[in-house]
């Protein structure tokens, strides 16, 4: 009896937690090109003035439209917590696509920050990844 019971109790657990799971949009970064030989590596160590090729992947599409590209340095000399913005743009996107690819170029070595945000929700970044330029 406390078996059924315990199943009872666990089938619709299982069922609403194991549906409705949505992957995360993620972003790939590479001194090469983005493909599907260099998906699999992690690379978070570049040199200045290289070009930084980087792919946002979202498996279940963007959301909005146009999304906010923010790079900002890791800096002890800033008055705001130690960051100050280097880089920050507007990009518009096809919202039915799920990669979207492009680069970057940071002259200078240091700790960096790259965010990605909807132009609607500006507050949180749906993306962000940190990376060191030497």
């Amino acid at each position: 009896m406390k078996k059924f019971l315990y199943l009872i109790l666990i089938m619709p657990l299982i069922f609403f937690c194991g549906f409705g799971w949505k992957e995360k949009p993620y972003i790939i970064m590479s001194s090469g090109t983005v493909s599907k030989e260099t998906i699999n590596r992690l690379e978070r160590v570049f040199i200045a003035g290289q070009r930084i090729n980087y792919a946002i992947v979202a498996p279940d599409g963007f959301k909005y439209d146009a999304i906010r590209l923010q790079i900002s340095k890791r800096d002890e000399k800033t008055s705001n917590w130690g960051f100050s913005i280097i880089q920050s743009r507007d990009i518009f996107i096809d919202k039915t696509a799920d990669i979207y690819n492009d680069y970057i170029l940071i002259q200078r070595p240091g700790r960096y920050i790259i965010q990605f945000f909807y132009l609607n929700n500006k507050d949180y970044p749906f993306i962000h990844r940190e990376f060191l330029v030497q």
